[in-house]
């Protein structure tokens, strides 16, 4: 029974099949989140009124809504694998066209091209993750993966500091470079990677699924497999859920969780800090990237510990911080060092309600409709970031930083009661449960 293959690919150990595709996401996504920085850094390439710097804080999240909704569409029509060389194609056209840019609104129109490719890559690497990774080390795989994005903020910290204190000409030129020598190494590692053997059985294409599974069991010790026994307790789950959550409810709060952290995420460390501390901004991105790439350690636990637990308990502590900063301005205000603790505290908590939320909405739909699925609520919460961005105050107005604080308030607030709400009424994902049973296909 061939379409039970996946189910056996789910039950093996981890293999070197699992690390190169792990590298070849990693290595992503770390592209990813630098590339998503660059629009930041280019602030300071060139000098422009208020309305266009906030066109230009818009700028990654409009262009990455574009890639993502379009990628997860492909995804599910064409295949995870061929997904990605669309991708790394856009990837190669901006990388080049960036470092020939001569002025800004060149500069705008190769971070689109990088922008899009990025948002594709990421919805991409959300899908599949789960359909490829062993049952017992795929919640741990997907939340170290969400920390690369974090390690990407330390990268873009260094990058910032050097496009500052040199010409525009050499911190483009240094942009450009960094992200076609990371796509040379995307090339070569996922030139290795198999395509997702569910989505091919999903889709009915069993030929390509048998010859995708040989490229991971090779190397797993795993002989004999087939046909394949569908009552073998190797690929029989124990773990299973009597809840069968309607597709809508799922979408609508992960929608809200991802909102609260996407949005939330942005208005902290890349509109705060331009805006109202722009000496500090280089720091703060490297605080963010620090904290929160220690923090993410913890997902090394994930598939030890219920993901409910881990997105209640950081999604209330980072409302609760947001709030005690926004309480203390009158005191951090005047204490920087206050300041960068209850940072470092804040990312920390951060780092693990993104890296939870992000392996949360990438493993609850069906496969054939994961890419789309993912993809949607993403790009109606990342997509919420553009329309709030013009309701920051101006900066030089009195009481604006007290304001612009009490509206992130909300906006993770808001991130808070979606995660209590799944907590009560969820399904648990993590602890070793099977992408069958987390989708809710059986």
């Amino acid at each position: 029974m061939v379409e039970n293959r996946s189910k056996l690919i789910e039950e093996i150990p981890w293999t070197k099949t699992h690390t190169i595709t792990f590298a070849a996401f990693a290595v992503g996504l770390l592209l990813e989140g630098y590339i998503f920085s660059l629009a930041f850094i280019a602030s300071y390439w060139y000098q422009v009124p208020l309305y266009l710097e906030k066109l230009l804080f818009s700028w990654p999240y409009l262009w990455l809504v574009i890639g993502i909704s379009i990628g997860g569409y492909i995804s599910d029509k064409v295949g995870r694998k061929k997904t990605f060389i669309y991708s790394m194609a856009m990837y190669a056209i901006g990388g080049i066209l960036l470092t020939l840019s001569v002025n800004y609104a060149l500069v705008l129109i190769s971070l689109a091209l990088l922008l899009a490719a990025a948002g594709s890559e990421m919805n991409n690497i959300m899908t599949m993750a789960h359909e490829i990774f062993p049952r017992k080390h795929r919640s741990k795989a997907m939340m170290m993966l969400m920390d690369f994005v974090a390690l990407a903020s330390v990268i873009t910290a260094a990058v910032s500091f050097i496009s500052i204190s040199t010409t525009i000409f050499f911190g483009r030129l240094m942009a450009g470079t960094a992200v076609l020598l990371a796509l040379i190494v995307l090339i070569f590692l996922r030139m290795k990677m198999p395509e997702s053997v569910r989505w091919l059985e999903k889709v009915g294409k069993k030929d390509d699924a048998i010859k995708e599974s040989q490229k991971i069991l090779v190397n797993a010790s795993v002989t004999n497999i087939d046909p394949i026994d569908p009552k073998d307790p190797k690929i029989e789950d124990n773990n299973k859920s009597d809840k069968k959550l309607p597709l809508w409810f799922k979408e609508v709060i992960v929608t809200l969780i991802a909102f609260s952290n996407a949005v939330g995420y942005g208005f902290m460390a890349y509109t705060l800090a331009p805006l109202f501390f722009p000496s500090l901004f280089p720091y703060i991105v490297l605080i963010a990237g620090v904290a929160g790439f220690a923090a993410g350690f913890l997902g090394l636990t994930g598939d030890k510990y219920s993901r409910k637990m881990f997105l209640t308990i950081s999604s209330v502590a980072v409302a609760l911080l947001m709030l005690i900063i926004a309480l203390t301005l009158n005191i951090w205000s005047k204490d920087l060092i206050i300041f960068w603790f209850l940072l470092i505290a804040f990312y920390a908590f951060v780092q693990i309600d993104y890296m939870t939320e992000d392996t949360l909405k990438g493993e609850l739909w069906p496969t054939e409709h994961r890419g789309k699925l993912t993809a949607l609520a993403r790009a109606v919460s990342i997509g919420a970031y553009i329309p709030l961005i013009y309701l920051i105050p101006n900066p030089s107005s009195p009481n604006a930083l007290s304001e612009f604080l009490m509206i992130a308030v909300i906006i993770w607030g808001i991130g808070a009661v979606a995660a209590i709400i799944w907590h009560i009424f969820g399904i648990e994902t993590g602890k070793g449960v099977s992408i069958s049973i987390a989708s809710g296909e059986i």
